[in-house]
């Protein structure tokens, strides 16, 4: 995906489309996949086939993606030097290229992310499974193969557009060569996950009893709404800074190597997440997000240069803790049958509503103001979203959440021995050491303890699994 998700918008300005027009079908194109990736994990969860949907979505979206190559683009009548000012005035919504973009977007880009949501699910599941291995530790060389790949793109694209438009007046850019790099790495991911053992766990509930569920927990839902914030940010400073830099004289060079020091900046990060999140707890370290976003955006307002970017986005290495936070999370908060859908709604949520509220909104604001304008009201942004989150949460969620250090769960409260769904009925009978409903299912062993609340020397009963 670095070989052309980092150029997707610039590639949209190659073809003559507006920031407006982007904007509308970014943000479209990640409203659907707010449903389509949970409705896909749903499906694997549903069915217990979680690596053959997985092949399925990858496979497919790489051959929508791909077609975006041979897509015509936006017819000028002013010339070759036509400006963006007169190519408004020219521009029509109804134009063939801008509804084949539109089109093969809407339904390529939920299937393709849907993939990386329910392998992130595959990774907590595999790695919960094996000692001395965590998600960030996994999930770091994702980073390594985006930013190697985003820089090579890049340089790619420069390399070949020197020799195929070697005198190039209209300062052009030759894509193919990126989107062919595309092909030939998504066939070789497909055979990963061909070779990969199969993560599935069986068939499990349906995705509406299964996000109800999920959803049902207050303290998750404040902090889906966190995450919610973060994607628009993360969306709007995605699309337009690229498309900023451009407007600077930024060479592909210039975006991969941005690219590139983007996602290195997080492998450092992937390592010490857990131990760094442990220390401060989930919520600190998505709030911390909020502030990183800020300096980011502040950042950009004030470049000339595009080569600055650079040097900027190193501060965006924090992402790998706010992926890993929130992911982590959300499978903390998931039982184990529930882990696709769990993964599918935080993905849904950042990179499906977020992003798409974020495009919105941002690229008229774009248009019509300019770049300045807008970086300085996302910095504002993210202020306010850390303080609301941090209210919210304090007021609202504290004393729900069991996984933070310094959660609050009242002087009075005693950590249950079953959950209550899984309380023996009044039917239940003990057999065999064991103890069973009366419709045979057993909820578990019964041991003797050392009670934690009486005096020493009495005994109570315990269920274990």
């Amino acid at each position: 995906m670095a070989c052309v998700a980092p150029y997707m918008s610039i590639y949209m300005r190659h073809l003559g489309l507006l920031p407006s027009q982007t904007g509308v079908i970014t943000a479209t194109k990640n409203f659907t996949s707010a449903f389509i990736k949970p409705l896909l994990g749903s499906i694997a969860d549903k069915t217990g086939r979680h690596k053959t949907v997985a092949i399925l979505t990858v496979l497919t979206a790489s051959a929508l993606h791909f077609s975006l190559l041979f897509v015509p683009p936006v017819p000028s009548s002013s010339g070759p030097q036509t400006t963006q000012l007169e190519r408004a005035k020219t521009q029509s919504w109804f134009s063939l290229t801008f509804w084949l973009v539109f089109w093969i977007t809407f339904t390529s880009h939920g299937a393709q992310w849907s993939a990386t949501s329910q392998v992130e699910a595959a990774t907590y599941l595999i790695t919960k499974k094996k000692d001395g291995s965590t998600y960030g530790q996994q999930r770091l060389w994702g980073s390594v193969g985006y930013g190697l790949l985003s820089l090579l793109s890049g340089v790619a694209m420069d390399t070949f557009t020197k020799s195929t438009l070697p005198d190039n007046p209209g300062n052009k850019t030759d894509y193919s060569v990126t989107f062919y790099m595309f092909l030939a790495f998504m066939l070789v991911s497909s055979g990963c996950l061909l070779v990969l053992d199969d993560w599935s766990t069986g068939p499990s509930v349906s995705f509406l009893k299964g996000m109800g569920s999920l959803l049902s927990q207050i303290h998750l839902v404040i902090f889906l709404f966190a995450v919610l914030l973060l994607g628009a940010q993360d969306g709007a400073g995605d699309t337009f800074m690229y498309w900023h830099l451009k407007d600077l004289g930024a060479s592909q060079t210039v975006i991969g190597t941005n690219m590139f020091v983007r996602t290195v900046a997080e492998v450092p990060l992937f390592f010490v997440s857990g131990w760094f999140i442990d220390k401060i707890g989930h919520v600190w370290a998505l709030q911390l997000s909020f502030l990183t976003f800020a300096l980011n955006f502040l950042g950009y307002s004030f470049i000339r240069n595009p080569w600055w970017a650079v040097l900027i986005d190193v501060i965006h290495g924090y992402q790998a803790v706010t992926w890993t936070a929130a992911t982590s999370y959300a499978s903390m908060s998931a039982q184990g049958d529930l882990q696709a859908v769990a993964q599918g709604i935080v993905s849904a949520t950042f990179y499906g509503l977020g992003y798409g509220v974020g495009n919105l909104v941002s690229g008229p604001v774009f248009h019509r103001y300019g770049a300045v304008v807008l970086f300085r009201s996302l910095t504002v942004f993210c202020l306010i979203g850390f303080f609301l989150f941090y209210l919210l949460y304090r007021c609202f969620g504290k004393k729900e959440n069991p996984t933070d250090p310094g959660t609050d769960r009242g002087e009075d409260t005693v950590p249950m021995l079953v959950s209550d769904e899984d309380m023996p009925k009044p039917d239940a009978f003990l057999h065999g050491g064991s103890i069973t409903t009366g419709a045979g299912e057993t909820l578990g062993s019964l041991r003797l303890v050392r009670p934690q609340f009486e005096q020493p020397g009495n005994e109570i009963e315990q269920f274990s699994s």
